[in-house]
């Protein structure tokens, strides 16, 4: 009995404890502002707990949007707090004071020196007649900060020294009070951290001629350079000390691999029943720092079949006679099957116009060697002159796995084919024009933390009097239009598209699903009285890329356009840098 009297007095105390529901709510003294607006902008509703704490922030809320609307000394208070007899729900009245509008008035600028006063004045927004706006006239003052930044002054700093109301005219004179400090001329540049990469490679990314003037946003490219030479797990943010000399900037960096090594290997069952699956894989070899002067040589070997194989050699000389420009020569060879021997050297250029762009051009010459009993599809044995044009631009923030930037590649290349010794039938011995153009763009985006969104769009297109097997791109497998054999299709116009979705496991691992679509175009071949041709194929499919102590592996499961799941092609790649 006793027990239960104490649980009902207990009871009893936690109601009478429990904070009293908001009966109504209503505004006193607006008269800028709607009661409906003011209501909505509030936490506190009928119906919710009473709190003196979320009251109080509501007060404040509603001052900040008279405040933001010129209304400088506009006031909100709670007038009157009505609580029911049982105190269990209350009324509550707030009171609202107004007062006039103010506009800006006079706005004065003290202690500048070393700058003209007409770039400080046009860096401030806020102006005479204008609502004083503190989120304004804190941009104002980052503006003014900036140009002190880029014109030499580090140390600079800008407050507001004074508001003074009048209010005979309803306006504010805002004074702001300018420390400028001293200018500072850098005059030593020291590089830190960096083991086997040259003090060279690093100091000329700096792009500096000292002494030079401080200037803040030219120090913040500096670490964007040095981050896309992609050759540094770390890059820290340049760091200003001061000496009797004038200013010493450091730079340091933290030296990662710069060698990798990417191996990928796919399997496609067979086509037929009874055949065999074909194994088809690729192995790339990229050096990016050679004798630690950012020089890059790349090795790339390709087999798409039993009887295809391709080997690419790529050299890159930086900088040029201390310029930004790149020089650089490639060799590729493919045997195609039984059908044909193909070669193509090449010198390359490009001039760095900024961090992220740069211009080139090529020169090449292609030769193409049939093979002995060609088959029924002959190619004539021919050499190709080419030069071209390149355009390159590239923001993504990370090489390997990129979660935001645009990657666009568009070269465009003319040359003179000419067809020696014997033709095969129909074909013409006299030279002929050959265009090539081709696009590549990628766009990441990262909608929500560790989600990323890839969207690619890539695109060829050869054109000639006459085009043979040996002038057509080929496109099909792990990196173009996946779920489908390596370099299955053909066309003089080709293009595919992919869609991918990642989740970020780890900086450089993620799960992906995927859809990849494409196109190609066979023009007529008069030879075997061929018709052109074009179809449109899609594939799709999941997998899974891993940060390893052996480097970065991969694995993708892809079904292309009708396939089944017997059918599927699975690939397994491997980056290992060293």
């Amino acid at each position: 009995m006793v027990r239960s009297v104490l649980l009902l007095v207990c009871c009893a105390s936690q109601l009478s404890l429990s904070a009293p529901a908001i009966r109504s709510i209503r505004l006193n003294g607006c008269a800028a502002r709607s009661e409906h607006e003011l209501l909505g902008a509030i936490s506190s509703r009928p119906g919710h707990p009473y709190s003196p704490a979320a009251l109080r922030a509501d007060l404040a809320s509603i001052e900040e949007i008279y405040h933001a609307d010129g209304y400088a000394f506009a006031s909100a208070g709670v007038d009157t707090l009505l609580f029911t007899g049982d105190s269990a729900a209350v009324d509550v009245v707030l009171g609202i004071r107004e007062g006039d509008r103010y506009l800006v008035g006079a706005i004065t600028i003290a202690g500048r020196q070393g700058l003209p006063e007409e770039p400080v004045r046009n860096a401030i927004a806020t102006h005479a007649g204008s609502i004083l706006a503190p989120e304004a006239l804190e941009a104002d003052i980052a503006k003014i900060l900036t140009l002190y930044e880029r014109a030499g002054y580090p140390f600079a700093s800008v407050r507001v020294a004074a508001i003074e109301a009048h209010a005979e005219t309803a306006t504010l004179d805002v004074r702001l009070q300018i420390d400028e400090g001293a200018r500072v001329e850098i005059t030593e540049i020291r590089v830190e951290g960096n083991a086997s990469t040259q003090d060279e490679v690093i100091l000329r990314e700096a792009r500096m001629h000292l002494p030079e003037l401080y200037d803040e946003e030219k120090l913040a490219r500096i670490s964007n350079r040095l981050r896309r030479l992609n050759l540094f797990t770390g890059v820290s943010e340049p760091k200003l000390l001061m000496s009797d000399r004038g200013g010493i900037l450091v730079l340091r960096v933290e030296e990662g691999r710069t060698s990798t090594f990417d191996g990928i290997v796919g399997y496609a069952p067979a086509p037929q029943a009874g055949g065999s699956g074909v194994v088809a894989g690729s192995v790339n070899i990229g050096l990016r720092n050679l004798f630690g002067t950012a020089r890059i040589l790349n090795v790339r070997w390709q087999k798409d079949d039993q009887v295809s194989q391709d080997i690419r050699l790529q050299y890159v000389e930086p900088w040029l006679f201390h310029l930004p420009i790149n020089l650089g020569g490639a060799f590729q060879q493919r045997q195609q099957d039984t059908s044909y021997l193909r070669r193509v050297e090449e010198l390359q250029s490009s001039i760095l116009l900024s961090e992220s762009f740069s211009l080139g051009g090529s020169v090449g010459h292609e030769e193409t060697i049939p093979s002995a009993g060609a088959g029924p599809r002959p190619v004539a044995n021919s050499r190709t002159l080419t030069a071209g044009v390149e355009i390159l631009f590239d923001s993504r923030n990370d090489n390997i796995s990129p979660t935001s930037g645009i990657y666009y590649h568009n070269a465009y290349a003319i040359g003179n084919k000419k067809i020696l010794g014997s033709t095969p039938p129909g074909a013409s011995a006299e030279a002929s024009a050959l265009q090539r153009v081709s696009l590549d763009l990628q766009w990441y985006t990262s909608p929500v933390v560790r989600n990323v969104i890839l969207v690619g769009l890539h695109g060829r297109q050869v054109t000639n009097d006459r085009l043979e097997a040996s002038d057509l791109y080929r496109f099909g497998g792990t990196n173009t239009l996946r779920g489908y054999r390596e370099l299955q299709f053909s066309g003089s116009r080709i293009a595919w598209t992919n869609l991918e979705y990642r989740v970020l496991l780890a900086p450089r691992s993620f799960a992906f699903g995927f859809f990849d679509s494409g196109y190609y175009f066979l023009p007529e071949d008069p030879a075997l009285s061929a018709p052109s041709s074009q179809s449109v194929k899609y594939g799709y499919g999941v997998g899974i890329r891993l940060e390893t102590a052996l480097g970065n592996v991969g694995v993708s499961f892809a079904l292309g356009g009708g396939d089944g799941l017997s059918q599927g092609k699975i690939h397994f790649g491997l980056i290992n840098e060293f």
